[in-house]
């Protein structure tokens, strides 16, 4: 079921500041597999289910305040739903809330979102890295 909305999305405040903590996330993610690799170090055991926790509820809650904003009732079903399956449940709410054309621009602006935080990790893990070695206590 597809609902039609004005081409004009209301981006709310709590999705702005949602989706400034998913880059800050996916930053801190990027940046710290970046600096295991290039340190040649170990990174925590639990930094991988710390990162998907962190996503799944980012993105739930982006959800939740995206409906609220549409006007679309969302159920704590559907949010168990995204949170457990956003791999394919986001995609398919991006969808049905917006049809294939602002669906498809709303998860390439989110895949844009980790690229370039991919790509600012990339550049500044050479100076994280001396930063680190600087202030290190084994010097």
């Amino acid at each position: 079921m597809q609902t039609q909305h004005s081409s004009r999305q209301q981006i709310s405040l709590p999705q702005i500041i949602l989706t400034i903590i998913l880059g800050l996330v996916f930053f801190a993610e990027n940046l710290a597999l970046m600096l295991s690799s290039f340190r040649e170090t170990q990174q925590s055991p639990f930094s991988p289910s710390l990162f998907a926790i962190s996503l799944s509820t980012i993105l739930t809650l982006w959800v939740h305040y995206d409906s609220l904003s549409l006007n679309i009732p969302m159920g704590l079903d559907k949010s168990m739903y995204i949170f457990f399956g956003w791999p394919i449940m986001f995609p398919v709410y991006a969808f049905r809330s917006r049809g294939f054309r602002s669906g498809s621009l709303l998860l390439l602006s989110f895949l844009g979102l980790f690229t370039l935080t991919f790509i600012i990790a990339f550049i500044t893990t050479p100076l994280w890295s001396i930063v680190f070695s600087v202030f290190s206590p084994s010097h």
